[in-house]
């Protein structure tokens, strides 16, 4: 798809216009209107490409282009912390309810005062040890939450509590894998543990669905990574059912498209946190995105990936945290 853009439209035109870019694939393309991941995947990689072009034509970071920082730098959480060469399991997944606090405990003391992780795993047959997610495998899409798994789940997260305190925030993920009964049903009781946010509780195509959950859990509610442009958030915005968005730079639309995402959500006072399960250039790309916009939240990272992600670029930010912040790119264009 990327190859075939570039080929049919990007090749000879001006970089600096990318404004008419984003209009030209949205419309021209004819499947952009109601696209999916792979189209939007696309655009977005050359939006983000153009605007890191003309950063570095005019000499500043793209934020300064967006009009200017509002922050000098950037609340981040720490997702990924239970497996990965640099987590504290050292690759390792938890095989235990307590690894999860154990290993959580450890993020903290790198400086982290945020986390999310999904505590319930992937629909599946039922892991023969019970324990920390090794064996469980992936089955049919169910959306009911067996009785066991939603135990092991609130066991898992009554772990981290624990481990962290009071203060740490934690975000629960749940994929958007359960029907509005399971996840009123254990939102519900997650919530004497008090997460931050209940992220994608049920599937984020089905608006009705996630407005049900809303008004029946006691948790805030997060979405959005795989809402794709403005017309895809348009109502959940508009409608108020979330209380935070997620949008991901890498597939709502790019850079130019996630900031209209932002403004737009500004409108209603939702605050946004742009995914990123991604590595070091995504990062880069969400954080322009973060400096600039008045409604951000916190931005997401996964900072403990095998180095040879990182060496991609030639300062990652994901190395230079320090007690829950990172700082803002400063070279010129996404650098």
């Amino acid at each position: 798809m990327l190859k075939e853009l570039v080929e049919g439209f990007v090749i000879g035109a001006d970089p600096t216009a990318i404004g008419a870019m984003w209009h030209t694939l949205y419309r021209r393309t004819f499947w952009a209107q109601g696209g999916g991941p792979v189209i939007y995947g696309a655009m977005s990689t050359i939006d983000e490409a153009l605007w890191d072009i003309k950063g570095k034509a005019l000499g500043c970071p793209v934020y300064e282009l967006l009009g200017g920082k509002v922050r000098d730098s950037l609340r981040v959480y720490a997702n990924g912390w239970y497996s990965g060469e640099w987590a504290p399991g050292g690759g390792s997944r938890p095989q235990c309810v307590e690894e999860y606090g154990e290993y959580a405990a450890q993020v903290v003391e790198l400086g982290y005062d945020a986390l999310k992780f999904n505590p319930f795993g992937p629909p599946g047959p039922r892991d023969p040890q019970s324990t920390g997610g090794a064996g469980i495998e992936w089955g049919a899409h169910e959306r009911l939450l067996e009785p066991w798994r939603a135990e092991l789940g609130y066991a898992r997260v009554q772990a981290v509590r624990e481990a962290v305190g009071p203060d740490v925030e934690i975000l629960v993920e749940c994929h958007g894998f359960f029907g509005p009964s399971s996840a009123i049903e254990i939102g519900r009781r997650l919530a004497d543990l008090n997460p931050a946010y209940y992220e994608e509780p049920v599937d984020a195509m089905n608006v009705a669905c996630m407005r049900k959950v809303a008004e029946n859990v006691p948790l805030k509610i997060a979405a959005g990574e795989r809402l794709y442009t403005r017309y895809m958030f348009r109502e959940y915005v508009e409608g108020q059912v979330l209380d935070l968005l997620q949008p991901d730079v890498g597939l709502a639309g790019g850079i130019t498209e996630t900031f209209k995402i932002a403004a737009y959500a500004d409108l209603y006072d939702i605050p946004v946190q742009p995914h990123n399960c991604h590595g070091p250039i995504a990062t880069a790309a969400a954080a322009q995105i973060d400096a600039c916009i008045p409604n951000f939240a916190f931005q997401e990272l996964v900072p403990f990936r095998e180095q040879v992600t990182y060496d991609l670029v030639h300062e990652p930010l994901e190395r230079r945290v320090v007690n829950g912040q990172m700082p803002l790119p400063e070279g010129a264009g996404l650098a």
